[in-house]
């Protein structure tokens, strides 16, 4: 009887002893799954080269282009829920300024008018416009708030972080909301075309200026877009660990508008058929949809308080 019971409590200090090894290494592996990187405050720029896509052009559209450059400068805070996952969100101001050429619009009114006396009779024909070296250029300044999620790769261990490997990779996804502050836009029409194919005849008159055909001087207007541009934008590259409180992220991104900001404000090509109609020059519609876009360097300043950086196992 007294075997068993000191076997009993030989049993039980093995059992308590094992009990808090298995609480000691849940408590070690529940800590290790807090751990987190240290919160950045950082200080970014960067600059583009920025065009328009312009999808699905009408018919009659002929030798579209698009070119421009982008930059923004600004602050951001970045708070990481772990080792490898930050959301991050920024305040900064920014610019785009881009070209768009078109050599070409071509359409045809049926039945725009009838001339008389032009060929004796009056006789109703059909009109063929040409508008010739359009241009747009937008010049537009904007607030920016990014609102992004970071993903990261961290050092093996803390003294690779203050020595050995001295860099790592990551990657930000998300939208950054532009509120447009000066938003300008300038069009230019070089020249505008008429001729005339009286259909009855299987006739063409094209120098008659009294009658509106022939070639004509083109005009220039300016005009704003709306104020908001929501954008998508991806960036990847290395974060560089520069000092023990300071790291410096470099990357490549990736821009694309989500929205239109000139779309409610264009007008079809066809409203524009005379000389006297250009008075009233618009941004033309000539396309389905379009899409703003950039590819450019980033940069980015980050600080950090280093006594809370622990190394990844």
């Amino acid at each position: 009887m007294n075997n068993f019971r000191k076997e009993n409590r030989i049993f039980s200090k093995k059992t308590i002893l094992t009990l808090f090894a298995i609480t000691a290494l849940c408590v070690s592996v529940s800590a290790q799954r807090q751990i987190k990187a240290p919160n950045e405050f950082s200080i970014f720029g960067g600059g583009a080269y920025t065009f328009i896509y312009f999808q699905q052009p009408f018919d009659g559209v002929h030798g579209i282009s698009s070119k421009g450059f982008g930059a923004d400068l600004g602050v951001s805070f970045t708070a990481f829920a772990g080792k490898y996952v930050g959301f991050h969100i920024g305040l900064g101001m920014g610019t785009y300024n881009i070209k768009a050429l078109v050599d070409s619009f071509t359409f045809v009114t049926p039945n725009y008018a009838s001339a008389p006396n032009l060929f004796g009779d009056d006789q109703p024909y059909d009109l063929y416009t040409t508008l010739s070296g359009y241009k747009e250029k937008h010049t537009i300044y904007f607030l920016t708030i990014p609102l992004m999620l970071q993903f990261q790769t961290v050092p093996k261990s803390k003294s690779a972080y203050y020595s050995g490997i001295k860099k790592s990779f990551y990657a930000m996804t998300g939208v950054k909301l532009n509120f447009l502050i000066k938003k300008q836009y300038e069009v230019e029409i070089e020249e505008l075309k008429n001729i005339a194919h009286f259909t009855q005849l299987d006739n063409w008159a094209g120098t008659q200026i009294f009658a509106g055909l022939g070639r004509f001087k083109g005009n220039t207007s300016y005009g704003q877009h709306e104020i908001f541009m929501p954008v998508f934008t991806f960036e990847a590259g290395i974060k560089w660990f520069i000092s023990n409180n300071a790291n410096l992220y470099t990357g490549a991104y990736f821009d694309c508008g989500l929205n239109d900001p000139t779309k409610s404000i264009r007008k079809p090509a066809s409203n524009y058929t005379s000389e006297n109609k250009l008075a009233d020059l618009s941004l033309l519609e000539f396309y389905n949809n379009s899409f703003l876009m950039g590819v450019g360097i980033k940069l980015r300043l980050a600080f950090f308080n280093s006594s809370k950086y622990v190394p990844c196992r």
